[in-house]
């Protein structure tokens, strides 16, 4: 083993406690005892041959520790918070902590306490890190102040879908407990810190200099690029940004942050100031820079590696990339071990890596010499590098992307330096500020209009969806084997490697029927597809769930790489069933959206202002309307679709009565969808589905004698899925949609004694988070996403 680069070594071996934490604990008793062994041995070697032989490997010691470490760590973070077993969903409690941070949001703000005290109802005292405290309070207070604030306390959320934001790992990556919206806010002591309030005072003086002198959408851009303050960015940039492949430029850049550090400490030798003082104050300032962005993971690590090349000036050694990349990386993930899921934090060190790993391999298969391939092949090997990570976590990947980061990032850094010009002499005459942002204001013109130029063009985003984890540990053995390859000189095959990189990340077609039933809270969302690959989606609305249709709907289909809803199903037209379905529609025009190709409804002989209101939306976009009646098949290869109810001339009495019912038939497996179905609809289905028993034993029928899976009637109400009806399609599993908690009290529990009575097993969807089914047609396997 060579001892080259020891800190590598050091945080592979932390990054293997990391990912390695969910293993038995007895792989501590291994690993002590090898660091027991390895101990001895140093020991027992002659001191002069130990000398000789061991001095250049002593690191060898630590990397059982280090293993140890990163095991122990990451389940420390991972454990749930103290209160987590004392409340459910909320609880209402007083605090008292330190205030850490504000951030103003317009009307509210938002501000972070550490070292908390939480007492609930007068009871047992218990003891958090950090809580994130939503007020809209307009008391100015200070970092440092002790306060006392009394409210209602709330968990963070997991995800519960593919795709969805994990709010819960989120906040625990950033050692944040929980969160609460104050009712009352006392500031117990006013003591607070000089330093920090100053940085906190400056921030907000360099915001409101950008807004006076940059129109306001200038204005949120330079706040996010330099200040890490996303409050005020226009969501329209952003999603352009993001939509390019440049929404990187909107963090703070770690080759900026270089650029700052190194600028400054080149500007205080050339005035003469000796080189240890000029590191000291050049590597104090970097890290007050990080205090006011808040200490972003490319800020952390740029402060971190630039510390690093002034420590090596100084004591004469060789900077080295790859080691003071390993020590940032090291002494981020000790500080918070889940970074290392962290977007921010792969794409960061990933780019890093390519520069390191795959730009000098690029550099000798094609050995040209200019300032344009130079720039092209660094932006080249930061995105192979990084296509994994961008698909696991956006799902598509914009092909346009490397090359406007070529004509872009030039001037990113001259944006950062006149921008801190303009804005620390905004303070003292703002004319001057106003002289030196002119060219930033035109900069970012330039970049606004590259992008709408690139979201104009053909193919613009690849939408590919997430890749797993054995295509992604694939991808980076060949990266690995490309490069040890091109060292051997052998460019032909190193070649031949780089071309499979792009097809082991194509989502390979589907061949089996599938069907997902979201969690969208209260409310049905059902995915599916079949094994030619059409693709269905029965309602998709909530009451409970904001914004459903963007923040569950469809990232869940991004991840699975579905741009285009063949048919999207809709049962009846209650809020909870068809919500996030009118937010896809409406948000079809935008480039990148989810595109529906035809919308079925049932046909029924009244229908209201809400039913014509979607006719009229689905026309508007060019979406062709079909309507599903009794009686009525959908034949999809092997899939049948039958619609059992209602019929165009069944007289209903609410929304609920006319739920469409489908049967749906692939070989053997069986699956009825039910909709809101009501009892006296329930009674119809049942005489049909009695009336056809007979047809279906003697193979004469598509509908099932009885059924593998049931999506149980409205949302596990006692008043659907009867006991006849249930003792009839005798399903194997039942999934109940429904949210946490929710007002109606669903699902009922005579609803759940039935079902437990008929035997079979149930799935709710808030315990269980989104139930996928899988069949081949023969057999059967049913996930579910919170567990499995």
């Amino acid at each position: 083993m060579n001892s080259k680069r020891p800190l590598v070594w050091i945080l592979a071996s932390y990054l293997a406690g990391l990912v390695l934490h969910s293993i038995s604990p007895f792989i501590i008793i291994i690993t002590g005892c090898l660091a027991f062994l390895m101990i001895i041995l140093w020991i027992c070697i002659p001191y002069e041959k130990r000398k000789v032989k061991l001095v250049n490997f002593c690191f060898l010691l630590s990397l059982p520790f280090l293993f140890f470490s990163g095991y122990t760590l990451m389940n420390h973070q991972l454990a749930p918070a103290g209160m987590d077993s004392v409340f459910d969903n909320e609880t209402n409690g007083n605090v008292s902590g330190q205030l850490e941070m504000i951030q103003e949001k317009g009307d509210y703000a938002v501000l972070t306490l550490k070292n908390n005290k939480i007492m609930l109802n007068q009871s047992q005292n218990y003891y958090s890190r950090k809580l994130t405290i939503y007020t809209s309070s307009k008391v100015q207070y200070k970092i440092g102040n002790i306060l006392s604030v009394s409210g209602r306390i709330l968990k963070f959320q997991k995800a519960s879908n593919p795709g969805q934001f994990n709010e819960y790992q989120y906040n625990k990556m950033r050692n944040i407990d929980y969160k609460m919206n104050a009712e009352s806010i006392d500031v117990i002591s006013h003591e607070y810190s000089d330093f920090y309030q100053f940085l906190y005072t400056f921030k907000k003086k360099l915001i409101n200099v950008y807004q006076n002198i940059l129109p306001i959408k200038n204005a949120g851009i330079l706040s996010a690029m330099i200040l890490g303050e996303m409050t005020l960015l226009d969501p329209d940039i952003k999603e352009l940004y993001q939509q390019s492949g440049i929404s990187h430029i909107l963090a703070i850049s770690g080759l900026n942050v270089s650029l700052l550090g190194l600028s400054l400490f080149q500007f205080l030798r050339h005035v003469k100031i000796p080189l240890f003082p000029a590191a000291i104050i050049s590597a104090f300032l970097l890290f007050s820079y990080g205090i006011l962005t808040d200490f972003s993971v490319s800020t952390n690590r740029a402060v971190v590696m630039l510390i690093i090349l002034m420590t090596a000036g100084l004591i004469g050694r060789t900077y080295d990339l790859l080691s003071a990349a390993s020590l940032s990386a090291l002494v981020i993930l000790i500080q918070s071990p889940l970074q290392l899921w962290n977007t921010g934090f792969l794409l960061s060190f990933g780019a890093i890596l390519g520069i390191a790993l795959i730009n000098p391999v690029l550099s000798e298969l094609i050995p040209i010499k200019n300032l344009i391939w130079d720039g092209l092949k660094i932006s080249i090997s930061i995105q192979i590098m990084t296509l994994p990570v961008i698909l696991y976590f956006f799902f598509e990947f914009p092909p346009y992307s490397v090359l406007i980061n070529l004509i872009i990032l030039p001037s990113s850094s001259i944006i950062i330096l006149l921008a801190l010009t303009a804005g620390i002499l905004g303070f003292i005459y703002q004319p001057l500020g106003v002289f030196f942002i002119g060219g930033v204001h035109y900069i970012l013109n330039f970049y606004e209009a590259v992008c709408r130029i690139a979201s104009k063009l053909p193919g613009k985003a690849f939408l590919v969806g997430r890749p797993a984890a054995l295509v992604i540990i694939t991808y980076y053995l060949i990266i690995l084997l490309f490069i040890s390859i091109n060292l051997r000189k052998k460019r032909k095959l190193s070649i031949i490697l780089l071309s499979f990189l792009g097809i082991i990340l194509v989502t390979s077609k589907n061949i089996t029927f599938n069907v997902t039933f979201l969690d969208v809270g209260q409310g049905d969302g059902i995915f599916i597809m079949t094994p030619k690959g059409t693709t269905y989606f029965i309602d998709g609305g909530s009451t409970d769930v904001s914004k459903v249709g963007q923040y569950r709907l469809e990232p869940f289909l991004k991840a699975k790489g579905v741009g285009v809803l063949d048919y999207a199903i809709v049962t009846h037209l209650d809020s909870d069933h068809v919500s996030g379905l009118k937010e896809l529609i409406e948000a079809m025009d935008e480039a990148g959206n989810i595109k529906i190709r035809h919308l079925i409804l049932p046909n029924i002989s009244r229908k209201d202002d809400v039913y014509e209101d979607l006719v009229s939306m689905a026309a508007s976009k060019g979406i062709p309307v079909l309507y599903i009646e009794k009686g009525d098949v959908i034949q999809d290869g092997e899939v049948t679709f039958t619609c059992m109810h209602p019929a165009p001339e069944f007289a209903y009495s609410s929304r609920n009565a006319y739920s469409t019912v489908l049967s749906v038939n692939y070989k053997q497996f069986d699956l009825l969808l039910t909709g809101d179905l009501e009892a006296y609809g329930e009674e119809l289905v049942l005489k049909e589905l009695e009336g056809q028993l007979n047809h279906a034993l003697n193979g004469l029928s598509p509908v099932a004698a009885d059924y593998d899976v049931l999506k149980v009637a409205h949302h596990g109400s006692g008043y659907s899925s009867g006991e006849d009806f249930l003792n009839l399609i005798k399903p194997e599993f039942s999934i109940i949609s429904c949210g946490k908690d929710n007002s109606y009290g669903h699902p009922h529990k005579e609803l759940l004694s039935r079902l437990e009575q008929i035997g079979g097993t149930i799935k709710i969807t808030y315990e269980c988070g989104a139930v996928t089914v899988k069949t081949d047609g023969e057999k059967m396997e049913i996930y579910e996403y919170l567990k499995d």
